[in-house]
């Protein structure tokens, strides 16, 4: 079976790209012809994928991502692939992966630019409002829920995906075994004293993902920590100074041991503005560390089903954080077990939200055209 997989740029790496990625290999280790096809590749370690890169014109992102459209869809009439699965809203897609909330329920700003509005909602509507055909693939049902709402599609051609989380995080959640000495020797790489608390955050957009809100909570806590990992933004230095927080607030890249770093934590903190699923939560509970988060987050769900943390409610509140971490603090033994549960019901579950994805587009390029 020939399938091609349409992404704009493959080399901004955040979830939405490595998730592309691991299907990608999935599809081809089940003896598939997968041909990704994107406008910027630049990533190491893919050499093992067939890249076509496309030249999107346009001065703005909106045109930008209009014309890779438009490109994608003249591949697919020459190419003549058994099943297009795209990552960007591409009218005529055979299937969709839906990373991000439906933009036509975003608060717009009065002051937006119109044919920017225009034009991303125009792509939306050609891949989820009737008469579309595109078959879609989302990460929670909540997401899915809001999607029927605003465009009333017959629910037969939504699929609500297992948790996401990849083969890398299962394999270095396994390691962790290793237990306190390896926990003690990453606090001792932060200098974080062994009888102070010490939460993270994995933000590569921090704004995004509420890092200043918990910044602002953590002047209140003495002996908090806060690593964050993933984003060196200049503002975000600014702030920790401001709020005189250098001694407690550890900033470091986003590292390949993603896991090393969160299991060393005591929860995670992660009041985002918006979280489509939140892969990290689901990491967080794979490493058996508890998490705080908004209800904002798609996988908030998650923690309130196994008890492996606090959601905040929405709207939310900057007090309600406060508080939620006086609670996470004084529950941190009973959570951490709720969370050491959780982390072994989702060993059960490796890989098989890959295998969902495969087995219904091979199903769906069975079909007679």
């Amino acid at each position: 079976m020939k399938v091609m997989l349409a992404i704009f740029k493959l080399d901004k790496l955040g979830g939405k790209e490595r998730d592309c990625i691991a299907i990608a290999r999935h599809l081809a280790a089940r003896g598939h012809d997968v041909t990704v096809l994107t406008t910027s590749a630049d990533v190491p370690g893919i050499d093992d994928l067939k890249l076509v890169t496309l030249r999107a014109r346009g001065l703005a992102n909106h045109a930008l991502l209009r014309d890779f459209a438009r490109g994608v869809i003249e591949r697919k009439l020459r190419a003549e692939p058994d099943a297009l699965l795209s990552f960007e809203r591409i009218p005529d897609a055979d299937f969709h992966y839906a990373a991000d909330g439906a933009a036509i329920l975003r608060e717009w700003r009065l002051w937006s630019w119109p044919p920017r509005r225009r034009t991303r909602l125009a792509l939306e509507r050609a891949v989820f409002a009737s008469p579309a055909a595109t078959r879609l693939f989302f990460m929670t049902e909540r997401q899915r829920d809001e999607y029927i709402i605003a465009y009333d599609f017959e629910p037969s051609r939504a699929t609500v995906l297992p948790m996401i989380l990849h083969d890398d995080r299962y394999a270095a959640a396994r390691k962790l075994g290793a237990g306190d000495s390896r926990k003690d020797r990453g606090r001792k790489d932060l200098g974080v004293a062994a009888d102070e608390l010490l939460a993270v955050s994995v933000a590569v957009d921090p704004k995004l993902k509420g890092v200043d809100r918990s910044l602002a909570a953590l002047t209140l806590y003495p002996k908090l920590h806060l690593v964050i990992a993933g984003s060196d933004a200049p503002w975000l230095h600014r702030r920790v100074v401001r709020l005189d927080l250098e001694s407690r607030v550890h900033i470091v890249p986003y590292v390949a041991e993603v896991m090393d770093l969160i299991a060393t934590a005591d929860f995670m903190l992660h009041p985002a503005r918006s979280e489509a699923a939140g892969q990290v939560i689901g990491e967080a509970l794979l490493a058996g560390v508890p998490v705080l988060a908004s209800a904002a987050c798609g996988y908030a769900d998650e923690i309130a089903r196994s008890g492996a943390g606090m959601v905040l409610p929405d709207p939310f509140q900057q007090d309600a954080l406060i508080n939620g971490i006086a609670h996470m603090i004084d529950a941190l033994p009973a959570m951490r077990k709720a969370a050491a549960v959780r982390a072994r019901s989702l060993q059960q579950q490796r890989g098989a939200w890959l295998s969902v994805i495969a087995e219904r587009i091979e199903r769906g390029a069975a079909k007679p055209r």
